[in-house]
């Protein structure tokens, strides 16, 4: 699976890219610079449930999105049709972050950089009462739209986004 800036997910198979893109998303994506389709990760029981998570800017305004989409009886061809999991707003148009992708414990990590601009002006990187600049750790099998692990380690910090699991990143484009 090869995820390309401009929003579409192809599909490498034998050392050919298949005709028909796995995702498509270039009518949802505000791409260039460091917007785009950022981030794509499949579910841990993704032979089970054909669950795929992706991250990626949106159109008009470049805020983040983590949206759901569902594979159905052609494991080539994710649906049109997704459920938006997580916004934020993203007030310049770089330093955007992610990285997408589900840990050992099953939990989704989301990695979203502090918003841009020279020397982060707003203090998002600093700040955990916001999701910039920050790694988050959402159960994506608990609630809807996610809930919030019991062990984060900010969820009972007064001012904080209980999302977050570590925040002070700038611009996370990759984790390991």
């Amino acid at each position: 699976f090869v995820v390309e800036q401009p929003g579409v997910v192809r599909i490498v198979r034998d050392g050919a890219v298949l005709p028909q893109p796995f995702l498509d998303l270039r009518a949802r994506v505000a791409f260039g610079g460091e917007r785009g389709l950022l981030g794509l990760a499949f579910h841990p029981d993704y032979a089970v449930n054909g669950r795929v998570f992706v991250h990626y800017t949106a159109r008009p305004d470049g805020r983040s999105v983590v949206a759901e989409y569902g594979v159905g009886d052609d494991p080539d061809r994710a649906s049109t049709e997704g459920r938006v999991v997580l916004e934020e707003a993203q007030p310049f148009a770089n330093h955007n972050g992610g990285d997408l992708a589900f840990g050992p414990d099953g939990m989704l990590y989301v990695a979203l950089g502090d918003a841009g601009s020279g020397g982060d002006p707003l203090g998002h990187g600093q700040n955990p009462g916001t999701l910039l600049g920050s790694l988050l750790r959402l159960n994506v099998d608990g609630a809807e739209p996610y809930a919030i692990p019991a062990d984060n380690p900010l969820l009972n910090r007064a001012g904080a986004r209980p999302e977050t699991y570590a925040y002070g990143l700038r611009n996370p484009r990759r984790s390991s």
